[in-house]
């Protein structure tokens, strides 16, 4: 693949992603929080810069991005207008194409209600905001349960192969959700072990494999039969929610008890 990701940490936990073509150097940027960390490394290797493209508006995936603008006067695609330094709003179904790389605009609700994705057919690749994460799915701040839910189905439709990159790691606190409180699993201290090893040793758990959510990701399975008794037969979870349970109240459920966690 001529198509490189750099990985960049902000703020706590977020991500920024630039996304480059090793050969003409050409970028985009997804969901810049801090400038200067992204400047520096674009300045240092030599990056075009071509644009920034904004998942949805929290401040934490927004709040780089007029001084990075205002450095390399670009190009800020985003869902909502009132994202300050926004030149081109993009909407569902849409295709933005720049050359080296193009992306599907897929509409994800939920989170929040401008929530966009960025899904490249031609690299395998998925930047997911925070609509899905691995293991997890985001918190509801503004759309409706069966919002969210439907967004993640749009997302368990794409192939299996397809490389993700996510907003926030939340993936050991997830992994151990549903270890500790929707299934049994006998070995689950080594299992959380090797998390922990993988995000020390790598920096970061980006990407993941979408096929293999479709196996592990609780909001993913909602509506398998064989999950669902699993969860609902959990020694915490008995009486608590059915395996008969319709997809979007067993979502509910996980989803409510997830914020608890």
């Amino acid at each position: 693949m001529k198509i490189k990701i750099k990985i960049i940490n902000q703020l706590i936990d977020n991500y920024s992603y630039l996304i480059y073509d090793i050969d003409s150097k050409e970028a985009l940027l997804v969901d810049p929080a801090e400038a200067n960390p992204i400047i520096k490394f674009i300045s240092i290797n030599g990056i075009k810069l071509k644009g920034i493209l904004i998942t949805h508006h929290h401040s934490d995936h927004t709040s780089g991005i007029i001084q990075i603008k205002e450095k390399f006067n670009i190009k800020v695609f985003s869902p909502n207008k009132k994202i300050i330094g926004t030149t081109d709003l993009v909407k569902d179904k849409e295709q933005i194409n720049f050359g080296f790389i193009n992306f599907d605009i897929i509409s994800t609700p939920g989170h929040t209600l401008d929530h966009v994705i960025y899904y490249c057919k031609q690299e395998k690749l998925l930047f997911s905001g925070d609509t899905l994460f691995y293991y997890g799915c985001g918190r509801i701040f503004e759309g409706t349960y069966e919002q969210m839910l439907n967004s993640l189905k749009k997302i368990k439709n794409l192939p299996n192969e397809t490389q993700v990159y996510c907003g926030h790691e939340y993936t050991y606190k997830n992994l151990e959700f549903i270890l500790d409180e929707l299934v049994h699993w006998q070995d689950r201290g080594d299992i959380k072990q090797k998390c922990r090893k993988l995000i020390k040793e790598k920096g970061s758990s980006m990407p993941f494999l979408l096929g293999l959510q479709k196996d592990w990701n609780p909001f993913l399975n909602c509506n398998d039969i064989h999950y669902k008794k699993g969860v609902s037969d959990f020694h915490k979870n008995k009486g608590q929610i059915a395996p008969d349970a319709s997809e979007l109240e067993f979502f509910t459920y996980i989803r409510d008890k997830r914020n608890d966690f």
